[in-house]
């Protein structure tokens, strides 16, 4: 998901960037839930039919199910948010807060798009500056990467 945000008073502009979401929180704990009512009652019918070593197993298939749902879910909840104003570009990633910033000054600074050989692969876009080099929305669709470089290339032409 790409969002933009433009402060017309100040010159100063916001794009917000998450995975998309498929799920929420609630509806993977229901999910959770189904699976995990499922595979105790198969496992307790086993259980009364003699065969009780099954327990475990449907014990660790749940557990091992939530793992997985969790880790997903948690990356989803990635952000990234690039600041543009006259001077700074600000790049802040990490879920709900910066974990990583980075602050450089906009003219030094260069926006590339590296497309892949191969059209499976995802086209990678880079900020350079002073040789560090930041990649952004490494999760988005390769539609929305298309949109962001087109934002990205209106933005940068009207602070200029």
């Amino acid at each position: 998901m790409v969002k933009i945000e433009t402060n017309i008073e100040d010159n100063i502009h916001r794009i917000l960037l998450r995975p998309n979401q498929s799920s929420d929180w609630k509806t993977s704990l229901l999910f959770i839930l189904i699976i995990a009512f499922t595979c105790l009652t198969i496992g307790i019918g086993f259980a009364l039919a003699g065969a009780t070593m099954i327990l475990p197993f449907a014990g660790l298939e749940i557990i091992f199910v939530a793992i997985c749902v969790y880790l997903v879910m948690k990356n989803t909840y990635k952000q990234e948010v690039i600041t543009l104003t006259k001077d700074k570009l600000k790049i802040e990633k990490g879920e709900g807060k910066a974990d990583e910033v980075w602050e450089y000054f906009r003219m030094w600074s260069f926006v590339s798009v590296e497309r892949p050989e191969h059209p499976w692969y995802p086209a990678h876009i880079i900020v350079s500056s002073k040789g560090e080099r930041v990649p952004i929305g490494d999760f988005l669709t390769e539609d929305e990467k298309d949109e962001l470089v087109t934002n990205l290339e209106r933005i940068i032409l009207e602070l200029k």
